[in-house]
């Protein structure tokens, strides 16, 4: 075997442009499919620290009917996701009431852009209840404080990006923002719990005003987006999440178009999510695996053809068609392997590149090396078989009469 991947390397090396042909389709295929998976995984973990942040009391109401569990049909509306009309006030009375939970919080949504004399911010501008921050813990004060009350007036608490956006390094607090037309005090700024997520400026971008503040704003219309709960101990998740389902379908009249969610729950919705997406992209990628397979076993026809008197003379000599065989056969494996190898440095440098520039946090686990290098050694061994098998088959006679 030593001898064939010696006899293989020479033949690499002797015909070097031919080789750089030859793998040039698993080198791209390889770096690409390695780029994705290693995209993937990253996301994967940006989204597991990300809602593991969040606390493993935490319960998260939504309108819209998620099945989580496994091949179940959801034949809910979409539309219900984004609607404010599906959850109300009385359903956050609900939650409130009972036993296990220790904050609740409704949140609306505002629009409209954040002013500061010259300066302006696009910021997510959230009603809430005074105790959001008990519920959603991933967030904190940094400055001043947060409103007492849910009819607090018009006074805003400003995340980071729009601090940073309209004060810069001044104090905001005590400042007046325009939000559109309305004047708003700044009575506090939101430290978020920063993690290493490229998700993590969603909640730096989040502002807050008193819940009927917002209503007011939204020409009283009472919109309940999201309802965010915390449980006065872990271990009691799961009965909450039974009690409110079981409350909110009577609010509802029996029909159950929310979703209640736990941690749990929301990291398998991601994951599945992301492995779906993760194996669709790979797979298109994968398409350039195989047209370099073909390229290989264009290649490796050729080369045969061209060696042929070579295997006469080693078939006169004894050798048998196993031996042959397995010779060109090695041969394919080790352009692939090779093809494999720079695949992955050009994959490493690559994720270096996106972790320096961006916040995308790419990730290639032992995992993954060990697929490519898999990948590529079947792709030797499928699209190099058949030129190895013509090898073995040719007749000594006519392989030494070959010109």
């Amino acid at each position: 075997m030593i001898e064939n991947i010696k006899t293989a390397l020479s033949a690499v090396w002797s015909n070097k442009v031919r080789s750089i042909l030859n793998v040039l389709g698993v080198v791209i295929g390889v770096s690409s499919v390695t780029i994705l998976i290693s995209l993937g995984e990253g996301l994967k973990n940006d989204v597991s620290s990300l809602i593991g942040d969040f606390g493993t009391n935490l319960v998260f109401v939504t309108g819209g009917k998620i099945d989580t569990s496994k091949g179940a049909a959801n034949n809910t509306n979409p539309a219900n996701f984004i609607s404010g009309d599906v959850l109300s006030i009385k359903d956050t009375e609900t939650i409130d009431a009972l036993p296990e939970i220790k904050a609740v919080s409704p949140s609306s949504i505002v629009s409209g852009t954040l002013k500061y004399e010259d300066k302006t911010s696009s910021s997510t501008i959230m009603g809430t209840y005074p105790n959001m921050l008990d519920a959603l813990n991933i967030l904190a004060i940094d400055k001043g404080q947060l409103f007492t009350s849910k009819n607090a007036g018009d006074v805003i608490v400003l995340g980071k990006s729009a601090t940073d956006a309209l004060f810069g390094d001044t104090n905001p607090i005590g400042k007046k923002v325009l939000l559109g037309q309305r004047e708003m005090e700044v009575i506090g700024t939101i430290k978020a719990k920063k993690s290493n997520s490229v998700f993590g400026s969603e909640f730096d971008a989040m502002s807050l005003v008193p819940f009927d503040t917002a209503t007011t704003i939204n020409k009283g219309q009472v919109k309940v987006f999201r309802i965010f709960a915390t449980t006065n101990k872990p271990e009691d998740i799961e009965p909450a999440k039974k009690d409110i389902k079981a409350g909110l379908i009577a609010n509802h009249n029996g029909e159950e178009d929310f979703s209640v969610l736990t941690q749990d729950d929301m990291l398998g919705l991601f994951n599945s999510f992301l492995n779906l997406a993760t194996t669709m992209v790979s797979a298109i990628a994968a398409i350039s695996l195989l047209v370099g397979g073909i390229g290989i076993m264009n290649i490796m026809l050729v080369t045969v053809t061209e060696r042929t008197k070579e295997i006469g003379l080693r078939k006169a000599v004894g050798a048998t068609k196993v031996a042959i065989l397995t010779q060109f056969l090695v041969e394919a494996i080790v352009v692939t392997f090779l093809g494999a190898l720079i695949g992955l440095a050009i994959a490493f440098v690559a994720d270096m590149v996106i972790i320096n520039q961006t916040e995308l946090t790419p990730t290639i686990t032992p995992g993954i090396i060990l697929l490519s290098v898999a990948i590529s050694i079947g792709i030797g061994i499928i699209f190099g078989l058949w030129p190895a098998a013509r090898a073995a088959n040719k007749d000594p006679i006519e392989a030494l009469r070959y010109e």
